[in-house]
């Protein structure tokens, strides 16, 4: 007897189910994710935007100076004396960047010689680290301070301190434009709980120099900065800050005289006094009346740096 699955009328109905189910556009299968074919009404996923600040901010620090200058959109806005590193662990100059900070910070004691004895220090009064540190690379922290005597000097094993009343302000120059929490009454509430640690990671990186410069020009004057590292480099930075006055002899014994004034203070000096220095060679065509000597204006030792 002939199978009932190849009666006429049972194939009828298989081939009219088949037609069905390739004519319905509902049950048709889509193309995958992994398909070669496009998706139907498909669009590019957009680019993930970088976070900029609307306003920039940038830090330097010139090591001999002990100075820390904070600039907004490239404006000089406050300038701030710091203790750096001692001589023996000095700071590295180098390009940083702060990318954390951290009010009322635990002290943890670094895995070096000199603190081999130490303990943890939980925030407070007490704290080596005052109220807020900024992290940046290679250990090395910007941050407040319990010694602030310390401030303008090379006091430090690298680090860069600051009065507890500067390093606040700074940090939060920082954190009102570059994080989500800039709500001023935060900080507030970091000095109501000052034992209480708060963490604020920043949503782009904050640059840093630090550079080793022991002349700056400022107009018609020079500061020369104390030699804190003992490096060499102060007669080429010289002949660099005076290369529009060639008439000024920069020689060794030119050199010398402002190595003594620049000794253990940063001296400030006006450029047309160099030439009562012995420093100048008047050029023909020029008046022989360089100027006289005037008061040297000098910073004091406590707040420039030291020998």
């Amino acid at each position: 007897m002939a199978s009932r699955w190849y009666h006429p009328s049972f194939q009828l109905l298989i081939i009219l189910a088949a037609l069905f189910f390739l004519g319905s556009p509902k049950l048709r299968a889509e193309p995958s994710e992994t398909s070669d074919l496009p998706l139907p009404e498909s669009q590019p996923q957009a680019e993930a935007v970088e976070w900029q600040p609307t306003q920039r901010v940038q830090l330097k620090l010139n090591l001999p100076a002990t100075r820390l200058d904070l600039y907004v959109e490239d404006q000089l806005i406050r300038s701030y004396p710091v203790a750096i590193g001692m001589p023996r662990y000095p700071t590295p100059p180098r390009d940083y960047h702060i990318s954390m900070i951290i009010w009322n910070p635990w002290w943890i004691p670094p895995d070096s010689d000199w603190a081999k004895d130490a303990e943890k220090t939980p925030p407070g009064p007490g704290n080596p680290l005052g109220v807020v540190k900024m992290i940046m690379e290679d250990g090395i922290r910007i941050h407040g301070t319990n010694a602030p005597r310390s401030i303008g000097r090379a006091a430090s094993h690298a680090c860069l301190r600051m009065r507890n009343e500067d390093a606040r302000e700074l940090a939060w120059e920082i954190q009102s434009r570059y994080s989500e929490k800039n709500d001023p009454t935060l900080l507030d509430k970091y000095q109501r709980n000052r034992r209480q640690p708060y963490y604020v990671k920043l949503l782009a990186e904050v640059p840093v120099a630090v550079e080793y410069q022991q002349v700056e020009r400022q107009g018609d004057r020079l500061l020369l900065h104390p030699n804190l590292y003992g490096r060499g480099g102060f007669q080429e930075e010289l002949t660099e800050a005076l290369t529009d006055h060639p008439e000024i002899l920069i020689d060794k014994e030119f050199v010398k005289k402002l190595n003594k004034m620049r000794r253990g203070k940063t001296a400030e000096i006006r450029i047309q006094e160099l030439g009562g220095m012995g420093g100048a060679v008047t050029p023909k065509s020029a008046s022989p009346d360089l100027g006289t000597p005037g008061a040297l204006n000098t910073y004091s030792e406590g707040a420039l740096g030291v020998q």
